[in-house]
């Protein structure tokens, strides 16, 4: 496994949602319950905290994109990654909600087979990504980093 880059998910709401003007200071996992959620429909973190949580899923999309749609609505709150959804809080169209608290991490890595061998282009593409998002070159550190 490489690891390619990490993304903060935070809970936001939308800038018609009851939440968005509210003092949340005080707001806990408890008190979400209450609220509309939307969330992603495969397996991911997103989907095991908001089952951990108790989280109300009234609405599943498959890609942020979507659920910043349902966010926009001011009808759901969900989970999207900071630097997606920072645009959106510029323009004050949602806000996070209790960042401190209302947050989880997802790591994003590459993974590629030892056996067979991986092909040259899996190796050069491998390489490629790597130099993008770490800013390592697995070429100048042996034929180790392939595996």
């Amino acid at each position: 496994y490489d690891a390619l880059f990490d993304e903060t998910m935070l809970l936001y709401c939308g800038a018609d949602h009851a939440l968005f003007k509210a003092r949340d200071t005080t707001m806990g996992w408890d008190a979400l319950a209450r609220y509309r959620f939307a969330g992603l429909g495969y397996h991911s973190p997103n989907m095991e905290i908001t089952q951990q949580m108790r989280l109300a899923r009234q609405a599943t999309a498959f890609d942020q994109e979507a659920i910043a749609t349902l966010i926009l609505s001011g009808q759901f709150l969900g989970f999207l990654p900071d630097h997606y959804a920072a645009g959106f809080v510029r323009q004050r169209q949602m806000r996070a909600l209790r960042p401190e608290l209302f947050r989880y991490a997802c790591q994003f890595l590459a993974i590629v087979r030892r056996s067979p061998e991986p092909s040259r282009a899996a190796r050069v593409f491998q390489a490629c990504l790597l130099r993008a998002h770490t800013g390592t070159d697995p070429q100048r550190q042996g034929a180790d980093s392939y595996g």
